[in-house]
């Protein structure tokens, strides 16, 4: 049966470092744009740098642009809104140990990260939607390694989750189809170095995308 609007899966790509990647995002009409302000990540950005990317998008598609959101981990509640407030971001990403308090505290876009050994916190956190990756302490803020997605199967109908973690062009559309979830995440697997993004690529995942929400 084809997909109404209403289900229409959600992309987020995530990791966006340089404003060419950002346009190309935008134009492919993606929901979400990650930035990435986790000091040790490849992909970390300077909140002056997403400021203006943020803003050029904006300019450029005006109502339709993604929603930007800053990925943090770990890090100082008010470190995360003078960011938000000098990006002018739209959401937050929490990705490390943030308590059900801290996450509250920011609204109205909150994706919760968590890991596929800790499920049991889901529902925990007065978040828009999960973020649902593998385990690696080392690597906090994503993996970018596949797993067993089947093992989401059972929580999709109940929560909100966005599905991370491994995800490419040749393995998303089944994802979408098997899952239906409420959203995918990409990153790693669509670039050509760490934050720099192959627009082939990113094409052919998002189309994967709409062509399993058409299934």
């Amino acid at each position: 049966m084809p997909s109404t609007a209403a289900q229409r899966t959600r992309v987020k790509i995530c990791g966006i470092a340089n404003l060419g990647d950002g346009f190309e995002a935008a134009r492919l009409g993606v929901e979400f744009l990650g930035f990435i302000f986790y000091p040790p990540s490849p992909r970390y950005i300077e909140p002056a740098v997403a400021r203006d990317i943020v803003q050029a998008v904006r300019a450029r598609h005006g109502s339709s642009a993604p929603a930007a959101i800053g990925v943090f981990v770990d890090e100082e509640p008010d470190r995360i809104q003078a960011v938000r407030t000098e990006v002018g971001l739209d959401g937050i990403q929490f990705s490390g140990d943030e308590s059900p308090e801290v996450v509250e505290r920011f609204e109205p876009i909150r994706f919760r990260g968590l890991s596929i050994e800790t499920l049991d916190r889901l529902g925990r956190y007065r978040a828009e939607a999960y973020l649902c990756d593998t385990h690696a302490p080392q690597e906090k803020g994503g993996t970018g390694r596949p797993y067993d997605y089947e093992i989401l199967k059972p929580y999709t109908p109940r929560h909100r989750i966005v599905v991370a973690g491994g995800l490419t062009p040749q393995s998303v559309g089944g994802v979408v189809l098997s899952l239906r979830p409420w959203g995918v995440d990409v990153s790693s697997a669509i670039e050509v170095a760490p934050g720099r993004k192959d627009h082939v690529l990113m094409r052919a995942f998002v189309q994967a995308v709409r062509n399993a929400d058409l299934s």
